[in-house]
């Protein structure tokens, strides 16, 4: 197939065999009609690179401000999703009950942009493709987010991202124990920093009633992980059909409006009858009305955990679509790093040497493996192009 560039210079060739040209006229090459950052000035007095222009800066400039707008966002609500989650768990400590509250927030506000008075969003009708898609994910958050809240009731919430910075660890030891990837030598070395700062920050957390919370927390990041590796391996987007592709709105609404009825037994289970008899009590109209030194009730912080939750995700799918992959990893990387430190300062924690030293290690194993990031994307190409030669099935996607 002809690119642009080949289908006018073709028209402009074929018009000047119509029309006779003198000798002088006719050895001299004309430019095509239309080029990518390039715009014709005054009849027959040359080009301007408009790349160069005001016009193209300010449009460059304001990318570069929705960009920074977009992650400072993204780092605030997801700093403030963990903390007041803590704050929630300090007071009110019932951690599927914070779970299945998270569900149902952004399940109701996916409802509400949908709904005739805002109409920012359509929600489709549930189809067998949907369910089949949207179950799976939906089951992943359960398991990923009740652990994570399970661990913030336990432990520091630094110390549970620190512990979920592990992700890339768990990454390349699934792919190269199931799937048998090899990595080069750039990616291993990226790692080994990664564990020991992990292991030097949960260092002083090593207690007895501290030990299910880091399990929690273990868990959680291997459940994320095995989630990305199953939509990856196992239901990869370029194989679905795009009719049953969904929006950001749609997709929130029936993960997180399954994930809530998935949580609606497990939390009759645990939760249910142990604040039945809180309620009874008056503990529970109690625990409400317990303010902490900021003065907010858990009602508050309730509303408040369940909206940055919901703004949280839909920034990073918002940031997701304007950037490259590459510039998300980026801004991923800074961002856990900025939920460690803006929990530490927002409980004023102290953090002992060694611990800082871990925290520190991290940071930079992280930056590693984003720098060797590129090879390990390979490598899961390659275990799928693998995967797609014993089936026998047809490529999804162009870089397989």
């Amino acid at each position: 197939m002809q690119n642009s560039y080949e289908i006018h210079d073709s028209q402009w060739s074929e018009e000047r065999r119509r029309r006779p040209q003198s000798p002088a006229r006719s050895l001299a090459p004309k430019p095509p009609r239309f080029a990518y950052g390039w715009t014709p000035t005054v009849a027959n007095s040359g080009w301007k690179d408009v790349s160069k222009s005001s016009g193209a800066f300010l449009d460059s400039g304001a990318s570069s401000f929705k960009f920074i707008l977009l992650c400072g966002l993204w780092y605030t609500s997801s700093a403030l999703s963990s903390n007041t989650g803590k704050s929630i768990m300090l007071i009110f400590k019932y951690p599927v009950t914070l779970t299945i509250v998270q569900f149902a927030f952004i399940a109701g506000y996916c409802l509400l942009l949908a709904s005739p008075v805002l109409q920012f969003a359509k929600l489709r009708r549930p189809t067998a493709a949907i369910l089949h898609s949207t179950i799976p994910m939906a089951a992943f958050q359960v398991g990923g987010h009740m652990s994570s809240s399970m661990a913030i009731s336990r432990i520091p919430v630094s110390t549970v991202h620190t512990i979920k910075a592990l992700s890339p660890l768990f990454t390349v030891a699934a792919y190269a124990m199931l799937f048998g990837v090899k990595y080069s030598p750039l990616t291993y070395i990226s790692l080994l920093p990664l564990t020991i700062g992990v292991m030097l920050a949960c260092t002083f957390d090593m207690s007895a009633s501290n030990f299910f919370g880091l399990l929690c927390a273990f868990g959680s990041a291997i459940i994320f992980v095995s989630s990305n590796i199953f939509f990856k391996k196992i239901m990869p987007t370029g194989s679905t059909n795009h009719a049953n592709k969904l929006d950001k709105i749609n997709l929130l609404f029936y993960s997180s409006g399954i994930a809530f009825l998935m949580m609606i037994p497990v939390w009759f289970y645990y939760d249910l009858i142990p604040l039945m008899n809180r309620w009874s009590a008056g503990s529970v109209i109690a625990a409400n009305r317990h303010v902490d030194p900021s003065n907010h009730s858990v009602g508050f912080y309730f509303l408040a955990n369940g909206t940055v939750h919901f703004l949280q995700n839909v920034i990073a799918f918002a940031l997701l679509a304007t950037t490259s992959p590459v510039t998300y990893s980026i801004a991923s990387l800074i961002k856990r790093i900025a939920v460690i430190c803006i929990a530490i300062v927002w409980f004023n924690q102290s953090i002992h040497p060694v611990q800082g030293l871990g925290i520190l290690l991290t940071f930079g194993g992280l930056w590693l493996y984003n720098m060797a990031k590129s090879d390990v994307e390979r490598g899961e190409k390659i275990a799928r192009r693998v995967e797609v030669m014993r089936e026998m099935v047809l490529p999804s996607t162009k870089e397989e």
